[in-house]
């Protein structure tokens, strides 16, 4: 069984089923985006408890109100998002997650340079598209400790480089370096070029942003998602925090700013930022599943990479049977890797029963 991950909508369509639909809507042929039931997703970092209950009330308002342009809400949701980051309106770009506010600055610093310095291992989903625009990387090495090697990186920047890319806390490997270890360095190699901080996974580490960085310095942009923490990875919401320069230059790559964002999703996003108890929630069951985890790869002997994050990787050169195919005949979808001159599975942390159901199937693979 094959799945596109990167087109299904599983999180916000969640939100609907059960609702009372109209005898004519009722009637219409059955279709589904999601994967069947039993599959077990473990291979995407998505948020397994789907949107917040605010933020499904809002799907369900909102829907019917599709036929129109989005532009006033969008404009609110700025706002929302502005004062939830104690900044201004002006200091946000509203992107289809910040894969697409990635693209747009890899776009942008094309035109003038060709490098990225970027950790590796590292998020590198959106790396083709910035190799189509002419972009080209270097890798640097994360350090003993399996943590992004800012020195290093900071080493590397030389007049051909065009952006430094750092993802913290860093995918795969859920480690993360100090947020005033990472201030000093962004405010250094902005001096000479664009230093780009994704931020998808902050909240599960109890991170401080650098926004209020970002916002005084052209060369520094921070990105933000509402794909992790608040489970709405299929609305597609995510959004730069940035200088107002820097915030209109990107805006220059969309068809008008803001334009990816519908007005269901612009709705989900808006109500999930009030739902502070949902997300509180999310990081106590995200921790226990760390924890369940952690034990199973203790008892395995199996090394791991100790996370703040909803994922963990995990060494698998041990294990003599091929993990992902074993977890897939059970309906079990992780994935892996080449990393550190081994094999690395990187698993999402599921729902807790999912989790206990992944560490049993790990036992009996591991132990064949």
């Amino acid at each position: 069984m094959l799945y596109n991950r990167r087109l299904w909508l599983q999180q916000s369509l969640t939100a609907l089923t059960g609702m009372a639909l109209s005898a004519d809507v009722a009637a219409t042929p059955k279709f589904s985006f999601t994967p069947s039931p039993g599959v077990i997703l473990l291979n995407s970092n998505e948020n397994p408890y789907g949107p917040s209950p605010m933020a499904q009330k809002a799907i369900l308002e909102y829907y019917t109100k599709s036929n129109r342009y989005p532009d006033d809400y969008l404009g609110l949701l700025q706002k929302k998002i502005a004062t939830h980051w104690r900044v201004s309106a002006e200091n946000i770009l509203l992107g289809a997650g910040s894969s697409e506010i990635i693209g747009l600055a890899a776009l942008h610093v094309s035109k003038k340079k060709k490098k990225v310095v970027t950790a590796e291992p590292g998020y590198k989903v959106w790396n083709g598209q910035a190799a189509s625009f002419g972009l080209e990387f270097e890798r640097i090495p994360l350090t003993n400790e399996r943590k992004t090697d800012l020195p290093a990186m900071l080493a590397a920047i030389d007049d051909t480089t065009a952006m430094v890319y750092i993802c913290n806390p860093n995918n795969p490997t859920g480690t993360f370096v100090e947020v005033t270890q990472l201030k000093n360095f962004a405010v250094e190699a902005a001096k000479k070029t664009m230093v780009f901080i994704d931020e998808a996974y902050t909240e599960y580490a109890g991170l401080e942003s650098l926004a209020t960085l970002a916002i005084g310095n052209p060369n520094i942009v921070v990105a933000k998602t509402f794909s992790k923490i608040y489970g709405l990875a299929g609305a597609r919401v995510g959004y730069a925090i940035a200088h107002p320069e820097s915030i209109q230059q990107l805006s220059n790559y969309q068809p008008w700013p803001n334009a990816a964002i519908s007005i269901v999703s612009a709705a989900a996003a808006f109500a999930s930022l009030d739902d502070k108890k949902y997300v509180q929630n999310i990081l106590t069951k995200t921790t226990e599943a760390r924890v369940i985890c952690t034990k199973t790869f203790q008892q395995l002997a199996l090394d791991f990479i100790p996370s703040q994050t909803n994922f963990i990787l995990f060494n698998i050169d041990s294990i003599k049977k091929d993990l992902i195919k074993e977890m897939e005949a059970k309906n079990i979808f992780v994935q892996s890797r080449q990393h550190f001159n081994g094999k690395w599975c990187r698993v999402t942390m599921g729902t807790l029963e999912e989790m206990k159901i992944f560490c049993t199937a790990l036992k009996e693979i591991a132990q064949k």
